[in-house]
This record gives C-alpha cells, structure tokens and sequence, in this order.
C-alpha cells in the first residue's frame, strides 16, 4: 500500500523522518513517496492545490497523509476521507477543500479512536502522533468506520471556486505561487469567457498563450497549467516578485 506525505515541515528537521519512523512501525511494508514538504508554512490554500493538482497520478488505493496544520493541539478535528479510489488523513481545517470539490463520491469520518493514535500525543505534533499513525494502520486494512464516526460537517473554505460578481465579471483568487514565481489562480477553463481581461494589484493583463515560449521575456501573460487552472506568468521572471503579487491576492475576471 502507497502512502503519499504532503505537509510544511521541510527536510530540514526531525519531523518528515519521524513521520516515516511511526509508519513503518506499524506496517514495515508501506511505501511512502514525497508529494512535497515544501508547502509555505502554514498555508492550508496552497497546500490544498497542491494536493488536488498531483493525487490522481496515484494508484487507486493510495493514501495521502496531508499536515499543514496551524491549529494543531486546539479543538480543531482530525479526519479521514474515503473517496472512490483513495484515502485522504488530514485535519479538517479546510485543506482538503478541492478533494470535496473534485470529488463526487465520498464519506468523511473524525478520527476519535485513539487506539489508532500514538499512546502520547504531543499537542504540537499530530503529523506524528495522530495521522501518520492513522495513515499506517489504514495501510494494513483496517476499514474506515473503525477510527471513528461518519460526519457531514466537515470544513471547507471559500477560494476554491470564483464568486460571480455580474454577467461580465469575476472575483477570483491567487490560490499557490510555484517554485518559479507563476501564480496559480483558482480559475478553471469552464469559469472563462473566450476573451478577458484580468487584473490583479492593478496591473490589468490582456495576453493569454498557450505555452511559455510563445511570449517575450519579462512579458506578462497567462496560460492554463498543467493542473488545469489559469496561471498568471512571466517569461523567464518570476510573476510573483514583479507583480508584487502572491497566495490569497484577489483577481478581478471581466469579459
């Protein structure tokens, strides 16, 4: 069984190894891969593309332990998603929002059986003590049901999808900035008229290519990414730095 680490902690500490320590104790047959651990500190918006842009790459049956948690040791709820052909171990803080999104099929469970947890929880490290060690005893077949109660009122921010603000315009929203500085909106094909103009931090951008050689260097464009969405560029510069732009930034759409 494959389980997939998404989360903010970097390579650098303790924290990614101990991890994968805790999951091999419980099933030393797992295969654990690395989506990323290079999400922005705390960024559950990002983190959440991020997991949508790369899970159906996986085998069915994977299961994607995803930490980006910055209410960790607080009454925020841990859960366990079940979707048709993967598993999902997150906090319900909204980090799984496109999931719920993509998603047509799925129940959702709050992981209240601590028998399936580490016998001492530390109230800063739950990737440790909590959702790894869910994700690993998953991996050995234990059903869903068994880490605790099905719920329905699961978090679920708003971002993943632009607000419709007339016939001719929309709000949308800059929801990850890659390693090259592009920005990653959460508008999709089916969100956009054939012609339009966007402004983000009042620099209004009328090109659109269809890949990135296509521009000038230093031009400012968009283009839809392979992930599916519009990301506002620049070629061979990073968009981010010179439009001074960055994840949360608001963009106006107009037809």
């Amino acid at each position: 069984m494959i389980i997939a680490l998404l989360t903010d902690f970097g390579t650098r500490d303790y924290f990614v190894g101990a991890m994968k320590g805790v999951i091999l104790s419980i099933n030393k047959d797992a295969k654990i891969i690395d989506l990323t651990h290079d999400i922005e500190p705390q960024n559950i918006k990002s983190a959440g593309f991020t997991l949508a842009a790369g899970y159906q790459n996986f085998p069915p049956k994977t299961i994607f332990v995803t930490v980006v948690d910055p209410g960790v040791g607080s009454a925020r709820r841990a859960i366990l998603v079940e979707t048709t052909d993967y598993f999902f171990v997150a906090p319900d803080n909204g980090l799984l929002s496109f999931i719920f999104e993509n998603e047509t099929d799925f129940r959702v469970f709050e992981l209240t059986n601590s028998g399936f947890f580490r016998p001492t929880v530390s109230r800063t490290f739950h990737g440790r003590d909590v959702f790894a060690p869910v994700g690993a005893w998953l991996s050995t077949g234990i059903e869903p049901d068994q880490f605790g109660k099905e719920v329905i009122d699961f978090i679920s921010f708003e971002g993943v999808k632009p607000k419709v603000i007339s016939p001719t315009e929309l709000e949308a929203e800059i929801i990850h900035t890659d390693h090259f500085g592009n920005l990653v909106t959460n508008l999709k094909r089916s969100d956009l008229p054939e012609k339009f103009l966007l402004t983000v931090n009042q620099f209004v951008i009328e090109k659109h290519h269809n890949y990135y050689a296509e521009a000038e260097r230093d031009e400012v464009f968009t283009i839809f990414g392979s992930a599916g969405y519009l990301e506002i560029v620049v070629f061979q510069n990073s968009a981010s730095n010179l439009l001074k732009a960055a994840t949360g930034n608001k963009i106006t759409v107009k037809s």
